[in-house]
């Protein structure tokens, strides 16, 4: 029986960030964890029922755009949701992140509520 729970697929390299992913997401969703762009893609292609996608920009291999180009390209997923959660956050790079095929987008160091708010709104949940 599949779980009720949404899938979420956190993008981050940074094991700090893993965590308060962890601590502020995993009492209410199902998370898959991948440490760059190219981990990312391999788990997107794996893993069935994503319901989001959480995003940093700067990592190794591959960074946050290129995973979210060729996830929209290469893979066709068109349809599932991805947040950006970036340093990176003048105005011009939440544009960056929207012409990548970004859905949404949370400047760093976000507040538990921003995070918990910003994946309702992307999943379609109330708050």
């Amino acid at each position: 029986m599949p779980s009720e729970r949404k899938k979420l697929l956190v993008v981050e390299d940074s094991p700090m960030m893993c965590r308060m992913y962890r601590i502020v997401l995993a009492p209410a969703y199902d998370l898959v964890f991948a440490a760059d762009g190219s981990e990312g893609l391999d788990a997107a292609a794996r893993e069935d029922g994503l319901d989001l996608l959480v995003v940093d920009v700067n990592m190794p291999r591959m960074d946050g755009l290129e995973f979210i180009r060729r996830l929209r390209g290469e893979l066709g997923m068109t349809e599932v949701p991805v947040l950006v959660c970036s340093t990176e956050a003048a105005e011009g790079d939440r544009a960056l992140a929207e012409s990548a095929g970004a859905n949404g987008f949370l400047p760093k160091p976000w507040r538990p509520e921003q995070l918990k708010a910003a994946v309702h709104e992307q999943l379609g949940e109330a708050p």
